[in-house]
This record gives structure tokens, C-alpha cells and sequence, in this order.
């Protein structure tokens, strides 16, 4: 073999090893309050350097295992400095609740196109009624909060938080509370195509007396508890329990229908006394219904779960309440 080919030895580095140790020490001391908990975040902001002696390592340590050792203790001292010397450096210590009210006139509208992602908050929807306002809220947030609308007559209405401090406040418990609840009020005088996303956050969404053509619900992994609106006319509600628990006031004398993704979740419905009711499963899954002994099936008598669940006297009834469940997946779906 010639000369020019010559065994290159090539060493383990020990970069990720003294990161990996170097991060179990600090949350060790950010525990033991040794640390200041209220600059961690601030870590989320220089996530690019890791990337960046990541890089270095696979380009030279492989070489010189002490070069991925000098790499990882490099970021260790840069990290062990910006927590102590944040508030020197002129960074913000710790992220501050913004208190924001937003609020859009009725003026010329005659439909409303509401899409609402709720992310962590906890929020409270509750109906406005007397009001010369479309949308009225008091919201709590960290980082930006993105309100856009458009249209006159057919408003198109926006409302979420956005920026880093959205993405990463779960890992600090503190930043979380009370003062990140959004209070959310709709008019009561023109019909809404509402679309919700709950994500991680608990929500109560009182309903009844809000005008819905259209309703989307994702409940995420949060807890929610909604209370729909009575209708003559109809509408329709599309509901996604995911791994969420979900608690719907289904309302009496109207017609509805409503079409579920059980998903892994519990999801519970409150029929109002006297009812008809249509429920028909499509697909069961390993889930569990549970149905009052005044429900009955009707068809479907050799499927588990699955099949058509009818009250005595549905197809007469001048009110009519209809379910479809789409799947109940390993989730539990119950009636009372």
C-alpha cells in the first residue's frame, strides 16, 4: 500500500459528554436557587452558539479529543456567565406580563370569521350582550400578541401570541398564572364562524348566547369546558378531544349537529333532560361510550360501539340533537 494512505487515529469526542454533565449541574443549581431561575429563559435566545460549536466539534475533535472537551467547556462557562451576569449584560432579567384590551366595533358587520389560537392561557369566552362591540378582551400575555382584522361587512378577525416566549414558557412554571387569562367577549347580535384552538391551555367558552353558523374546536392536550348555543335553524360543530378532556352543554329545543375526534381523551356531554338525540358511531376503536339507559341502539348490533344510538320518539321530535363520532380511538366518550 502506498505511503500516502497512513492510519488517521481517530478519537471519541467529548463534547456532548461534558455538555450533557455540564447541563445536569446547572438545573442542579438553578433548583438549589444557587442560580437565578428567572435568567434561564434567556438561554432559548442563545441557542444558535450550541449549533455553532456543535459544528466545530464534528469538524476537529474527531482529531483531538481534547479540542470537543474545550468546545464543551466553553459553552458551559458562556452559559454559567450570561445566568449570573444577565442583568449586568443589559438583558432583561425575566419576561414581563403584558396586559393588552382589544376591542373591534359592530359598525357595518353583518357575519364574523373569528380564528382564535389560545396556546397555553387559560381563557374565558362568555357572550356580550347589549353591546355596540364585535369583540371586546382584556388578555395577559408574554412576548407579542398578533390581533389582525379585515373586511367590512364579512370581518376576519385574528387573534394569537406569537414569539419565542410562546414556544418555551413552559419551562418556567412561574412565568405561567393567573395574570395570562384571557377574558374574551362576543357580540350576541351577528352570527360567528368561530375556530379555536385550545393547544395546552384550560378554556371555559360559555356559548349560549353567541349566534354560530360554523364552530371548530381543538382541545389539544388542554381542559375545556363549552357550553353551546341553542338553534332552531342549525349548525354545525366540529370538535377534536386529541388528548384533551372536554365537558359540552349540548343546548335544548335546537338543532345540531355535532362531529367528534375522540382521539385518546375524555370527552363528556351534558344532554338537556327530555332531548332527542341521535348518536352514531363510526368507528369504535379500543375506546369505551357510555349512554343513559333511555338511548338505545338501533343498528350496528354486531359491532362494538359502533352503530346508530336513537331517543325514543328522535325522528318526530321537532328538535333534534345529532353525533357523530368519527372515532373513538382509545378514548372514553360519555353521555349523561
Amino acid at each position: 500500500m502506498s505511503d500516502q494512505f497512513k492510519y488517521q487515529k481517530r478519537y471519541r469526542s467529548l463534547f456532548w459528554p461534558v455538555v450533557l454533565i455540564g447541563a445536569g449541574a446547572i438545573w442542579l443549581m438553578a433548583n438549589l436557587e444557587i442560580i437565578p431561575v428567572r435568567n434561564l429563559w434567556l438561554l432559548f435566545r442563545l441557542w444558535p452558539v450550541l449549533i455553532i460549536l456543535a459544528g466545530l466539534d464534528v469538524l476537529f475533535a474527531h482529531r483531538l479529543a481534547v479540542v470537543g472537551a474545550l468546545l464543551g467547556l466553553l459553552l458551559l462557562a458562556g452559559v454559567v456567565y450570561v445566568l449570573w451576569q444577565g442583568e449586568d449584560l443589559g438583558l432583561q432579567p425575566e419576561p414581563q406580563v403584558e396586559m393588552e384590551t382589544i376591542s373591534l366595533g359592530l359598525g357595518e358587520v353583518e357575519t364574523a370569521d373569528f380564528n382564535l389560537d389560545l396556546s397555553v392561557q387559560e381563557a374565558s369566552i362568555h357572550p356580550l350582550t347589549n353591546s355596540d362591540l364585535l369583540i371586546f378582551g382584556e388578555i395577559g400575555h408574554f412576548g407579542t400578541l398578533d390581533f389582525n382584522t379585515s373586511g367590512v361587512e364579512d370581518a376576519v378577525i385574528n387573534l394569537r401570541q406569537t414569539g419565542s416566549l410562546n414556544r418555551y414558557n413552559w419551562f418556567l412554571p412561574e412565568i405561567r398564572g393567573e395574570d395570562l387569562t384571557w377574558d374574551i367577549g362576543l357580540s350576541t347580535a351577528v352570527p360567528f364562524d368561530l375556530d379555536v384552538d385550545a393547544s395546552t391551555g384550560k378554556a371555559e367558552l360559555d356559548l349560549s348566547g353567541v349566534q354560530l353558523d360554523d364552530f371548530e374546536y381543538d382541545a389539544s392536550t388542554g381542559a375545556s369546558t363549552i357550553i353551546l348555543p341553542a338553534s332552531s335553524e342549525g349548525y354545525e360543530t366540529r370538535l377534536d378531544a386529541s388528548t384533551g378532556s372536554l365537558h359540552v352543554f349540548l343546548p335544548a329545543e335546537s338543532n345540531l349537529t355535532v362531529i367528534l375526534d375522540g382521539s385518546t381523551g375524555r370527552v363528556t356531554f351534558d344532554v338537556p333532560e327530555g332531548a332527542a338525540i341521535q348518536i352514531e358511531v363510526r368507528s369504535g376503536g379500543t375506546g369505551s361510550l357510555q349512554l343513559p339507559a333511555w338511548i338505545d341502539r338501533v343498528q350496528g348490533m354486531g359491532e362494538p360501539d359502533e352503530g346508530l344510538y336513537e331517543s325514543a320518539g328522535f325522528d318526530e321530535a321537532e328538535y333534534q340533537l345529532v353525533i357523530v363520532i368519527d372515532d373513538i380511538s382509545t378514548g372514553k366518550i360519555v353521555f349523561e
